[in-house]
């Protein structure tokens, strides 16, 4: 779901990709102000997008400062002709969290803890301390975009979640699921299909 929502909230948010890679630039050139910057701009976008995939604040806490050093690190590796600086930073968040997700050390630790209460599932995905009309829009998208996938079915919006919040692939959720490769595949295209139809209709 959320990769809709980063879809949406990018047809706005792209409005400042000029300064995203101005700073991504100076990053590059190890400026600390303009990690600073960054942070302001996208912490609380990247803290919803990472809790959303590990469920657990004190761990998308965590990881939120992981992704910002590394962001630090490897901003030389952003490639301007291959999309935004938004996605780019997006990209590297959820893969992050994908990977703690997957560590044998989170999931023991998940184990040993209590789900999250539903007050802590609510999911903030943009900054408050940012444009007020911008927040407005986000939050609209981010409506639309859960309405749009109530009206998937349960069996399109499982592959759809799995896939994401997982990061697994399609043979893998087969597997998991006990369904074969060929319903997933049919499962995924489908609810793609729906979903970017009830976007596009939503976006005019």
């Amino acid at each position: 779901m959320l990769y809709f929502f980063i879809s949406l909230a990018g047809q706005y948010l792209v409005k400042n990709d000029k300064r995203d890679r101005a700073l991504l630039r100076r990053i590059v050139a190890k400026e600390p102000q303009a990690l600073g910057e960054l942070y302001d701009h996208y912490n609380k976008l990247l803290f919803g997008l990472i809790l959303s995939i590990l469920k657990k604040r004190t761990e998308a806490e965590d990881l939120l400062q992981e992704v910002f050093t590394l962001i630090w690190e490897k901003a030389y590796q952003f490639d301007a002709q291959s999309g935004s600086g938004y996605t780019w930073i997006c990209t590297i968040a959820r893969n992050k969290a994908i990977d703690r997700l997957r560590s044998k050390v989170y999931k023991e630790q998940k184990k040993q803890s209590s789900s999250l209460d539903d007050d802590d599932v609510h999911i903030t995905l943009y900054s408050t301390e940012r444009n007020p009309l911008e927040d407005t829009i986000l939050n609209e998208r981010a409506a639309k975009v859960t309405q749009a996938m109530k009206q998937l079915s349960d069996k399109q919006r499982q592959v759809i979640q799995v896939a994401y919040f997982e990061g697994k692939s399609q043979s893998e959720i087969s597997e998991e699921l006990d369904v074969p490769l060929g319903t997933i595949k049919t499962r995924m295209r489908d609810a793609m299909i729906k979903l970017r139809t009830l976007l596009a209709d939503e976006a005019e």
